[in-house]
């Protein structure tokens, strides 16, 4: 996810909605059944014919400068627009209002064709809102962005300066085109207007929370933003209010080496407490261990490597999660400013708010520490284990919270750690500490044990499930009858919705290839359909797969299921690398939409679903055995 030491002030609206406040269902207050919600004023059948000659038309013209650098600038608008055309995108009043949503958006698409032919990129020029793209790793399509660029900054700048990046909160109707239309056509700044910095606002891939593919996202838009602006590296810091909120509490402690400061206003810091969830209606042991992989209060301590400062409306019910991760915090010896905004509810005061601006730029000015003479390191999953120079190489236990304590103490000539539930660490030196002994929990370590000095290792793959569709996957499709019909039908059913619920909500088109065109090199997990005799791609691997297909049963960790009507779903990596999954999309599917406190993992590394009870909004079957490979 890092590509290197970066510190981005990442700041998150949330829009006033009501996301703060849950019903009797735990859903926000906005949820309107799914997402994308459906229209509040649908096109007529003739508005669509006409809206989709006019896409098509740009995309044919589009053809001949895809290839440019800059293409994804152009093809987010096409993206937008069909996406709109293809969910029913339609939150305006009328339906002449949101047509001319998308044909503004088109316009600009025709004008930035004409830009690229003449090799030119004038919508990068000049102050005010700069609506861009880039092309994402994970599935290679083009993914919006927009940097608001001050007075003062909209030339070549003599020095890097700071970026705050600004993350959206919870908006159902945000969708690409409403997004995009929304930054071209804006005449206002943002909530913060920083002095002489730029503000990122990512896209974050809709409405999931920051989570999935949406961390990735704020990655890939940062990384994307400063390959064309010069951005001081070690100037920028994280902040967020209302789904940002809790966007920022996550990515802010996760990564806490990236930012400069966070600031977390009004967002929620785990599942359990935000839901009200008692003992009776907990959900399965293995969704709980799964919580570890966004809950806050688990990695709380990570702050004590980043400023944080945290903002509530005094009569915000959000106002809980961050008294709460006050108590936590200050268990760890922390005490950040939580500053009350009085009177309010789930927004910001005005005076309240030039406070915190203030506090942020303080911290932003000072700027982050690249090689901190202090690390620390907490983590509750596999997935979040690395912090400047200290990496937890392997758990004693995985998805049990994790420890790791590093200083330099340069008199001594030592890197003092202490671990807890760490099998083995790796400490980074530079040449400073190049010649510094390792002491691991009171033992002097050999330097090949615990350092790497050049390139790092790649680390050991690690699920859940969902765990490959935060990075580039390929998905294989079955291409004949397996061995049974009612499992066909379940594949065939289960991988459409898939790849349909990517687009609607991760908002992309995921990459299908047939198994005849996967190639050792071929980049990416491979999510495989089917079964052997359906699908030539797990043909091929089903001798080293951890399901194995033995006449008319599925066996699975030493247990075995009747396979006319059960279906193994998991995560693996083969011995020679290559990564795998196993009939599965999402874990989390269209009920935990509701709330973005509920898009998390579902099931562990490996599962069996009993496909009698037929797939719904929040199973794909009857799962009647589940665990974690370790």
């Amino acid at each position: 996810m890092k590509t290197g030491p970066l510190h981005l002030f990442l700041l998150v609206a949330g829009l006033a909605n009501g996301w703060g406040q849950l019903g009797p269902n735990g859903a926000t207050a906005s949820f309107r059944g799914s997402l994308p919600p459906p229209p509040t004023a649908d096109l007529t059948a003739d508005q669509e014919r006409a809206l989709q000659a006019e896409l098509a038309g740009v995309e044919e013209k589009f053809r001949a400068v895809a290839k440019h650098p800059q293409a994804a600038d152009v093809e987010i608008f096409l993206k937008a627009v069909r996406y709109a055309l293809e969910f029913h995108e339609w939150y305006d009043k009328k339906p002449e209002d949101g047509l001319n949503k998308a044909r503004v958006v088109l316009e600009e698409a025709q004008r930035r064709l004409d830009g690229l032919r003449r090799n030119e990129t004038p919508w990068v020029q000049g102050s005010g809102w700069k609506t861009l793209g880039f092309y994402s790793r994970i599935d290679g399509s083009a993914q919006p962005y927009a940097v608001e660029i001050p007075q003062g900054l909209e030339g070549p700048s003599p020095r890097p300066v700071p970026m705050w990046i600004w993350l959206h909160g919870r908006g159902d109707t945000a969708t690409d085109l409403h997004f995009l239309h929304g930054k071209l056509t804006a005449r206002k700044p943002g909530q913060f207007q920083p002095a002489g910095a730029l503000v990122l606002h990512p896209f974050g891939r809709y409405c999931n929370g920051y989570k999935s593919a949406g961390e990735t996202d704020v990655f890939e838009a940062r990384d994307a933003a400063m390959t064309r602006f010069r951005v001081d590296p070690d100037r920028v810091a994280l902040a967020g209010f209302s789904m940002g909120g809790a966007g920022a509490w996550h990515l802010g402690a996760h990564y806490a080496d990236q930012w400069a400061c966070v600031h977390a206003g009004a967002g929620f810091v785990d599942v359990k407490r935000y839901q009200k969830l008692v003992p009776e209606k907990y959900p399965s042991w293995y969704e709980q261990k799964l919580w570890g992989t966004y809950d806050v209060p688990a990695c709380a301590r990570n702050f004590l490597n980043v400023p944080l400062i945290l903002y509530s409306g005094e009569l915000d019910p959000q106002r809980d999660a961050a008294e709460y991760m006050m108590e936590i915090l200050a268990g760890e010896g922390l005490r950040p400013p939580h500053l009350i905004g009085p009177g309010m509810g789930h927004k910001y005061h005005p005076e309240t708010l030039k406070e915190v601006q203030r506090l942020v730029e303080e911290a932003v000015a000072k700027g982050r520490n690249p090689w901190p003479r202090e690390v620390h390191l907490q983590t509750a999953n596999p997935w979040h284990r690395e912090l400047f120079w200290v990496h937890i190489e392997e758990f004693m236990e995985p998805w049990k919270e994790a420890r790791v304590d590093a200083e330099i103490l340069e008199a001594e000539g030592v890197i003092r750690v202490t671990t807890r539930n760490v099998a083995k660490v790796r400490i980074d030196r530079n040449s400073t500490t190049r010649d510094h002994k390792i002491v691991v929990d009171g033992r002097e370590q050999p330097a090949a044990e615990t350092v790497a000095d050049a390139k790092p290792r790649p680390k050991p793959f690690l699920g859940p499930i969902d765990a490959a569709f935060r990075e580039r996957f390929v998905v294989v499709l079955p291409e004949r009858q397996g061995a049974h019909p009612e499992v066909d039908r379940w594949v065939q059913a289960e991988s459409a919705r898939f790849l349909k619920r990517w687009r609607s909500l991760m908002r992309g088109d995921a990459i299908v290839m047939k198994a005849s065109e996967l190639r050792a090199e071929t980049p990416g997990t491979r999510v495989l359909w089917g079964d052997p005799l359906s699908n030539p791609a797990i043909a091929a691997v089903a001798d080293r797969l951890a399901a194995q297909w033995e006449g008319d049963q599925v066996r699975v960790a030493g247990q075995s299921f009747p396979g006319s009507h059960h279906v193994p779903v998991l995560i693996q990596a083969l011995p020679d690398g290559t990564r795998v999954v196993l009939n599965s999309g999402l874990t989390f599917r269209e009920a935990h939409d509701r709330s973005n406190s509920l898009q998390n993992p579902k099931l562990p590394d490996w599962a069996v679903l009993d496909i009698a009870q037929p797939p719904g909004p929040e199973t794909a079957g009857k799962v009647v055995a589940a665990d974690f490979f370790r």
